[in-house]
């Protein structure tokens, strides 16, 4: 390799040599750098993810600090110095908040207090309207949250002797806790056939407490005595309801012979060799609050065709289907006690009025036309001549 002596020489092989391997070098430690700070950064996201219980306490980073230079003055031989009581404190705390659970984690503990709080809260005096609200969600927030449900049973049992709705909503409760708690309530039906009375079609939640009449009435293991006692209690207080309420007890009849085919006796009873099958009197005690002792099986559905004469025409008309559903029971099926709740005098009577009627009543066709809406020899009599028909 010669070389001039001006300014512009060129680079021999060695030097091209040294000058890649530089370029090569430096962007290995460019890389490095690199590699470095994303490390760091990593680390320091890592450590910001961490939870703020594990994060060292006020005072710890220097105590383990102070610590760390303790000991390392104490090299050579010589015995270590235990840690500060902070450090040790501190550790031992963290140790045992990763074994145990957080607080607001244990449902056992919440359950338990749950229970004490409505407990106090029940033993205290509230008004009626607070009562019904607490009636009505007692079976679906309170009881399945309880760790002992059953120690609302007395409070339920006390609540029935309100009547009415209010009655109906803690034999619901009480319900809940026998179905589901094992809670032992023989009196159940007993209580139930008191709280039916003329009062439950005045009220102003009927459908709610008609519906949980049919929840309670529902089981086929219902014995007969008891299904039939419902049956005449129902169709009793049919005939002093408004049509709405004696729609309801209609619907009932249906609903509870239809469960019960032993309960049919009421509509149809076989004739006896040498025994009358009249009955000059109804053999069932309507004042009597014990179902077992009303002796409604001896009784008939004698109500029933009564009320194919009420005046209402819808009500009449409700009977002549049990009739038919009663003789055919395989293509009909039970009837819905909500929609049948939730008629009214206003509703019944827009459905009435809205009927298309084909013919109308006309009280004498004739040739002549009309020739009186009273002519017979009885007005004759009471009115004289007051009145001249053509």
């Amino acid at each position: 390799a010669g070389g001039g002596g001006g300014g512009g020489g060129f680079v021999g092989g060695d030097d091209e040599d040294d000058f890649e391997a530089m370029l090569e070098m430096m962007k290995d430690r460019r890389d490095e750098d690199a590699g470095e700070e994303e490390a760091e950064d990593d680390g320091e996201e890592h450590e910001g993810c961490g939870a703020w219980c594990k994060s060292p306490a006020v005072g710890e980073e220097a105590a383990i600090e102070a610590a760390a230079a303790a000991g390392a003055s104490t090299k050579g031989g010589k015995k270590k110095t235990p840690p500060p009581a902070a450090v040790a404190a501190a550790a031992a705390a963290r140790k045992s908040a990763d074994k145990a659970a957080a607080k607001w984690q244990d449902g056992k503990r919440h359950r338990k207090l749950f229970a004490e709080a409505w407990l106090a809260f029940l033993r205290t005096p509230f008004p009626a309207d607070i009562y019904r609200k607490v009636l009505m969600k007692l079976h679906s927030g309170v009881i399945p949250h309880m760790p002992n449900p059953l120690l609302l049973s007395d409070f339920c049992t006390s609540s029935i002797d309100r009547g009415g709705i209010d009655g109906m909503l803690a034999l619901n409760g009480i319900f809940i806790l026998m179905t589901q708690h094992s809670l032992e309530y023989p009196l159940f039906y007993n209580r139930l056939y008191q709280l039916l009375d003329s009062s439950a079609f005045h009220v102003n939640n009927r459908k709610g407490f008609f519906e949980l009449l049919d929840i309670f009435l529902r089981s086929p293991a219902l014995p007969a005595y008891m299904a039939a006692a419902f049956v005449k209690r129902l169709s009793s207080l049919s005939l002093g309801a408004p049509p709405a309420g004696a729609m309801v007890c209609v619907a009932f009849v249906h609903n509870l012979l239809r469960r019960h085919p032993s309960c049919s006796v009421l509509v149809h009873r076989e004739p006896k060799a040498g025994v009358n099958m009249l009955m000059s009197t109804d053999p069932f005690v309507v004042n009597e609050s014990d179902p077992a002792k009303c002796r409604a099986l001896e009784s008939s559905l004698w109500e029933m065709e009564t009320l194919k004469s009420h005046y209402f025409p819808q009500v009449s008309k409700f009977v002549q289907v049990l009739d038919k559903d009663l003789s055919d029971r395989i293509k009909t099926q039970e009837l819905p006690i909500g929609d049948v709740c939730a008629a009214s005098y206003a509703s019944l009577m827009s459905e009435e009025l809205g009927a298309r009627v084909k013919t109308a009543p006309l009280t004498v066709h004739a040739r002549g036309g009309l020739t009186g809406l009273f002519a017979s020899p009885l007005m004759n009599e009471c009115f004289g001549g007051c009145f001249e028909w053509k």
